[in-house]
């Protein structure tokens, strides 16, 4: 990871990380660390990392914890986010979101064609399912 993509994670994680770890706190009433694994991120893919990564999982986990059941599901089965970026090339049938002791893993193409990421409701709909 170069200097550039390094300034860009810098300032996406000043900018913006802690707003949507804030409100994913509150959502799921407890601490849920979001690590952003950088350097599986290609410049190009960096800047979508607000709206198409961050925006979207908030999203799906608003859904999911909708109501207690769902807030407390997630408070119990999820202890921290894990989110990792793959080439756009192949990302289609290469993404894969991940529920494994504990840890929610999130990996696709966060700026490519939109059929190599998740939206909203397709993580809702694996949370939902492995919770």
């Amino acid at each position: 990871m170069g200097l550039q993509e390094k300034r860009a994670a810098k300032s996406i994680e000043e900018q913006y990380l802690g707003e949507y770890q804030k409100e994913i706190n509150e959502l799921v009433g407890k601490e849920l660390p979001i690590n952003i694994n950088w350097d599986t991120f290609e410049m190009d893919f960096i800047k979508f990392v607000p709206s198409v990564c961050l925006q979207r999982l908030t999203d799906g986990i608003k859904l999911v914890c909708k109501d207690d059941m769902g807030k407390e599901a997630m408070a119990e089965s999820v202890n921290s986010i894990e989110v990792y970026c793959i080439p756009n090339e192949g990302a289609e049938t290469k993404k894969e979101l991940k529920l494994e002791n504990g840890v929610f893993s999130l990996t696709a193409c966060w700026g490519g064609h939109h059929s190599g990421y998740f939206i909203d409701s397709t993580i809702r709909e694996y949370l939902e399912n492995n919770l």
